[in-house]
């Protein structure tokens, strides 16, 4: 006649218990889910206070400069200078206040604080296909009479680039830098690398003594004006192309 008893009393023992532990339990969560959401705050507070300190940056973007406030883009329109002396302009270029320069290059960016941001991964990556796009697999091309023609149409501006990619160092690092920042190089320009090494009678035709040596020609093939690059690229053709 006990045994009823027992097992009743038994099962309210279960009952009670794994009450209990579904209180523990949900007590437990409800913690843990708060500890997230302070950490979330925590993160966003601190976001914003990083945000606050670099103030307005200006950055490289779809190879244009624009001015980002506030996750919000805007063409740059004018060159700013920061308290601290440096200056940028709507070229990219940053002047420091020691005289020393760079350009940026697609996603960095400069801020009012003086602080220099490196290029996400993901806007490295929008670079890359920016650069293919730009047209360097059409723009960016060995010589061939075929393709001087071509590069000539239209009022075209091609420059001849004899270049020793095998062995020459800067010859490499400009080849670098062409097919890294490509979407720089102006849409009318075609650079026709000259091979240094076998095209002997290309090299006669237009005196050239140097490897890394560019020259701008005119759609008869006619020398408009020439450069030796250093290894700068894009930045020398910029700066020295008609």
């Amino acid at each position: 006649m006990k045994k009823p008893y027992l097992y009743v009393a038994i099962i309210g023992i279960l009952v009670v218990g794994g009450g209990f532990l579904l209180l523990k339990n949900q007590s437990s969560t409800s913690s843990t889910t708060q500890n997230e959401l302070a950490k979330q705050e925590e993160i966003k507070t601190e976001e914003s206070a990083g945000e606050a300190m670099m103030g307005i940056g200006y950055i490289l973007k779809n190879g244009k400069m624009m001015v980002e406030e506030n996750h919000q883009f805007n063409p740059m329109t004018a060159g700013v200078t920061f308290e601290n002396g440096t200056t940028v302009s709507t070229t990219g270029l940053v002047t420091k206040s020691d005289g020393s320069s760079f350009t940026l290059a697609e996603g960095q960016s400069m801020w009012t604080d003086g602080t220099f941001m490196e290029a996400s991964e993901e806007a490295q990556a929008d670079s890359k296909t920016s650069s293919t796009d730009s047209g360097i697999s059409s723009r960016y091309i060995d010589y061939s009479e075929k393709s001087f023609v071509k590069a000539s149409e239209n009022n075209g501006r091609a420059v001849l680039w004899f270049a020793a990619l095998a062995w020459c160092p800067s010859c490499q690092a400009a080849d670098k830098d062409f097919k890294a920042n490509f979407n720089k190089v102006p849409s009318d320009i075609t650079i026709l690398k000259v091979n240094y090494d076998t095209e002997k009678s290309m090299k006669q035709k237009y005196a050239i003594t140097m490897q890394d040596t560019f020259v701008q020609v005119d759609s008869q093939g006619k020398e408009i004006t020439r450069w030796n690059s250093g290894g700068q690229g894009v930045g020398a053709l910029l700066a020295n192309a008609k």
